[in-house]
């Protein structure tokens, strides 16, 4: 197979590793301007971002220039950056505003891979063409667009590049070997690199987890090999043809990204966590987590009833469920409600996505059984003295209880106020079948209606923006264990949605509810490291995730990757060296010292002085510092200890736990308690004394433990058959992870130098 050549070399970076100082100029500037809100010349109000976000906005796009080589860098490296943001959250913003501020540091073609359908193509080119050459064309002279150039286009952009304006190329791609190749041939045009020079190129993916990874990559990993997957070998051609390009990447989901071979030329080196702006909803305001969390105790989210739970071999259905009309007709009360009686500003419609299957046929059904709902609500309303009226009538008043239930009572409709409006909120709607490329291209006019409904699965996923989305319908679930990054990009209802947050409604199986609320906790704990780290190296590639879900598709994963799994109670025995037990000897004998007070001696008392233990209650930090410095040898332990450290960090921060609980086993020591050693594996056969019902029952070591909290037990063993390269006796430890706060970390696993060689 043909190898690629990559312009790969060692590179020395400045400090905080960025690759250059940049400078925002009035290009920048005006963007920023042109999205905050204010008020305009005429006396009305614009909305848009807020200072604050501004600031933000101004910060993250230099920190992320900063990271990438500078327009000039032709013989640098090139190099890798990551953008984590929030999904709905602006990442298009972010990228339109580093196209405004490169082009303000001498920058001149920039290719967006903007994504994986032709419609988000169509979202991207309108987008930069809105925000970077504006409505009237204001800056055709400053920036160039060709969505998906052709080779016939060559001598066009060519001749565009040699103009006097010295116009920045943009370039929309459909993320697809064929269109990519079809550009690499600009890139080799001979003109095109006379006219280039020494000059770089960005280029900006969009969802850069989706499709641009290798698709061989646990293939690989298994066999030595270097198999590439099309999408993927196109963007190694691409980067080949551009040296000391800079390879941006931005997504809400960076799993993969993260756990992908740091040998792979897309792995990222550096990193960049956006803040999402002013009134912007997600998940911890959705599912009641977080600050804020008391606004709406998860109310927000209405589970659907099993019964109705559509599953095209395990419950298929018949007809529509119950659970999608009282939908529906929550839609219809929400836009009656923020459209019609308060008549919010800018809100002229809202919109409602049901996601039923990923095959069309059943898509289809759901679209035909809601399309015939709202007809025969249409013909119930021509006359309000039928039997049909006074049924529907009546379940939109049970219904209107719930749609104002968060609205305060100065700010709420009487149903006399809604009922009047309803008929004409039924007759102006259009339901939307998006199933394949062609349907999910065509323009949605979304001022012609106040009510859409789009039904779909995939289409609807990534990058897909559906415009003032209030009310969501999805039964859609995995029977296994699900992919983190894919049910988190099915999130199409968290957005900037301030204005009418209160009319929103998610409705949504109970497994994929606690899937959310497990994924929430796993994005929240990876955003606390990210933004604390100023490198990916200080990350280590790990990511906490629940037990319930995986990390992301396993083919793009090398095989090595490992899962450590806090939950329940394990060993760590530090038996390795001399050193080691040594070492920690030292720290618990000036631990204990330091501690003799706290102890609660009343606690796990039984008949022999071998099953008599005391606890006390630590800090966090307390807990954290005595599991930095006791010391392991074993690689498992090593990571065990460095998951557990970076845990405690997350619960302290999120605020679920306040103290550890730590128990010194059999403190007493009269005798210090023996264990069989294994010379060969230089461990003991268990650290643990089992149960016993002798006189009193024992419940055994391992059921001493908080179940609140987690639990470091100490123990102090005296080998039986031990080997003189050690001393006699050593501590161990083991913890405790309670069901209610379990958790898994996801890691690559890299070399780990033992702590026996650390110089502190």
């Amino acid at each position: 197979m043909e190898t690629i050549k990559i312009n790969k070399k060692k590179k020395e970076t400045c400090k905080g590793n960025a690759l250059q100082v940049v400078s925002g100029g009035n290009f920048f500037e005006r963007f920023v301007q042109a999205k905050k809100q204010g008020y305009q010349p005429d006396g009305s109000f614009k909305k848009g971002i807020t200072p604050e976000s501004a600031v933000n906005l101004r910060e993250e796009t230099c920190h992320i220039l900063a990271h990438c080589n500078a327009h000039n860098a032709y013989n640098s490296p090139e190099t890798t950056h990551l953008v984590v943001g929030y999904v709905q959250s602006g990442k298009t913003m972010s990228f339109t505003a580093l196209s405004a501020l490169a082009k303000d540091n001498g920058y001149r073609l920039i290719v967006y891979l903007a994504g994986t359908k032709k419609n988000l193509v169509e979202q991207t080119t309108d987008r930069l063409r809105k925000d970077l050459i504006g409505k009237n064309r204001e800056n055709a002279d400053d920036y160039k667009l060709h969505k998906n150039p052709k080779v016939g286009e060559i001598d066009e952009i060519v001749s565009q590049m040699e103009l006097s304006s010295k116009p920045m190329i943009l370039i929309p791609l459909l993320k697809h070997a064929k269109y990519i190749r079809e550009l690499i041939k600009l890139f080799e045009n001979r003109d095109f690199k006379e006219l280039m020079g020494q000059e770089t190129v960005l280029i900006i993916d969009d969802e850069a987890d989706q499709a641009s990874l290798n698709a061989y990559g646990k293939k690989n990993s298994k066999t030595n090999g270097n198999e590439a997957s099309t999408t993927y070998r196109a963007i190694l051609e691409m980067r080949a043809a551009l040296p000391g390009n800079t390879y941006v990447q931005y997504t809400a989901t960076p799993q993969a990204n993260l756990l992908i071979s740091m040998q792979d030329t897309l792995s990222p080196q550096s990193h960049t966590l956006l803040t999402p702006g002013d009134g912007y909803i997600g998940g911890k305001l959705y599912f009641g987590m977080g600050e804020n969390h008391e606004l709406y105790n998860c109310g927000l989210v209405k589970e659907i009833p099993p019964m109705d739970v559509f599953h095209k071999k395990r419950n298929i259905l018949k007809k529509i469920p119950g659970s999608l009309v009282d939908a529906l007709m929550l839609h219809v009360l929400a836009i009656a409600i923020v459209v019609k009686w308060r008549k919010t500003e800018g809100i002229n419609f809202l919109s409602m996505m049901v996601h039923p299957d990923e095959t069309t046929n059943w898509n289809s059904t759901f679209k035909k059984w809601i399309d015939n709902t709202i007809k025969n609500w249409r013909q119930a309303f021509r006359n309000d003295k039928t039997e049909d009226y006074a049924s529907v009538i009546s379940k939109f008043k049970k219904n209107f209880e719930e749609a104002i239930r968060y609205y305060d009572e100065e700010e709420r409709p009487s149903w006399e106020d809604i009922q009047p409006l309803l008929r004409d909120i039924i007759l102006d709607h259009k339901v939307y079948l998006v199933n394949s490329d062609k349907e999910a291209e065509v323009n949605i006019d979304w001022n012609s209606h106040c009510m859409h409904i789009l039904v779909g699965a995939e289409m609807l996923n990534r990058g897909f923006t559906i415009e003032n989305l209030a009310t969501t319908y999805m039964p859609r679930y995995t029977t296994g264990k699900a992919n983190a990054d894919t049910i988190q990009q099915r999130c199409r209802f968290f957005g900037y949605k301030r204005d009418y947050i209160k009319s929103c409604r998610v409705f949504l199986p109970q497994i994929s509810i606690q899937n959310y609320v497990e994924y929430i906790k796993h994005e929240e704990e990876l955003r606390a490291t990210l933004k604390s780290c100023d490198s990916l190296a200080e990350v280590e590639r790990k990511i906490m995730l629940s037990p319930l879900l995986k990390p992301t598709r396993a083919n793009v994963l090398p095989v090595d990757v490992v899962s450590t799994q806090l939950k329940g109670i394990s060993e760590l025995q530090a038996f390795q060296t001399r050193s080691i037990i040594e070492n920690n000897k030292a720290l618990v004998k000036t631990f204990l010292e330091q501690h003799k007070n706290d102890f609660e001696y009343v606690q796990y008392r039984y008949q022999t002085a071998d099953r008599q233990h005391r606890s006390m209650m630590l800090t966090v930090e307390e807990a954290i510092e005595f599991l930095r410095d006791f010391r392991f040898s074993d690689i498992s332990e090593q990571i065990r200890k460095i998951d557990t450290i970076r845990y405690l960090r997350y619960l302290d921060s999120q605020k679920i736990i306040k103290n550890v609980r730590f128990i010194q086993m059999a403190w007493q020591e009269n005798p210090i308690r023996e264990r069989s050693f294994i010379k060969d594996s230089k461990c003991v056969t268990s650290l643990f004394a089992g149960q016993s019902e002798d006189g009193v029952i024992y419940p055994g070591d391992r059921k001493m433990c908080d179940p609140d909290t987690i639990t470091i037990q100490l123990h102090h063993v005296k080998f039986r058959k031990g080997t003189l390269e050690l001393p006699p006796d050593a501590y161990a430890l083991a913890i405790n992870y309670p069901e209610k706060i379990a958790t898994n970390y996801i890691s690559t696993r890299g070399t780990t130098e033992d702590d026996d060689d650390d110089e502190e």
